[in-house]
């Protein structure tokens, strides 16, 4: 029997372990305010997009030294990652049974706003395709557009919804110091 399952419902070790990583109290400085976390998910776009222009150009160019870029990038991509999902407190990465009822409903609003803009995106890139093959453009010549717009879409579906989540995140409110009775 494999330790990551219940037929009950029940949170198994590995459910407690990866609740207990997503909400490490020691990661919560680095995304403390909206204007950290904004620039933790510019970051992580910002690597997500150089990692991905290393796999398009070593398909462009049919060499290897493009994927220097996607090394580099996932160095800094993984941490990043790591730091969007503990903002979000696991939201995408736990499984339904230990989240409660609010977080099931972010979660499911999160994946619609995705899904939406995802949509938008591919049908802008079948628009532009379309234009393209109108253009008589050979599919040769469309060859590598072709590939960046798969992997990026991708990737869009993939990333979006953790993006999206962890600009949503709201700041925490301070704790209210007790005054000492009178």
């Amino acid at each position: 029997m494999s330790i990551s399952t219940h037929a009950d419902g029940r949170a198994t070790r590995h459910d407690k372990w990866l609740l207990k990583t997503m909400n490490d109290p020691r990661t919560k400085r680095y995304h403390a305010t909206r204007a950290a976390r904004l620039r933790i998910v510019v970051a992580h776009m910002v690597t997500t997009a150089v990692g991905l222009a290393g796999m398009v150009g070593a398909y462009a160019w049919a060499a290897a030294w493009p994927l220097a870029a996607l090394l580099v990038a996932l160095v800094v991509w993984v941490p990043l990652t790591g730091l969007l999902n503990s903002m979000t407190r696991g939201l995408l990465e736990l499984r339904v049974r230990v989240l409660d009822e609010r977080q099931v409903a972010e979660r499911g609003e999160v994946h619609a706003r995705a899904y939406r803009i995802n949509s938008w995106v591919m049908t802008a890139a079948l628009l532009g395709f379309y234009i393209a093959w109108l253009a008589d453009s050979s599919m040769a010549g469309l060859a590598v557009p072709l590939a960046a717009t798969g992997l990026v879409v991708w990737a869009l579906h993939r990333l979006l919804p953790l993006w999206i989540a962890a600009l949503r995140v709201q700041d925490e409110p301070e704790d209210d110091e007790v005054a000492p009775p009178a």
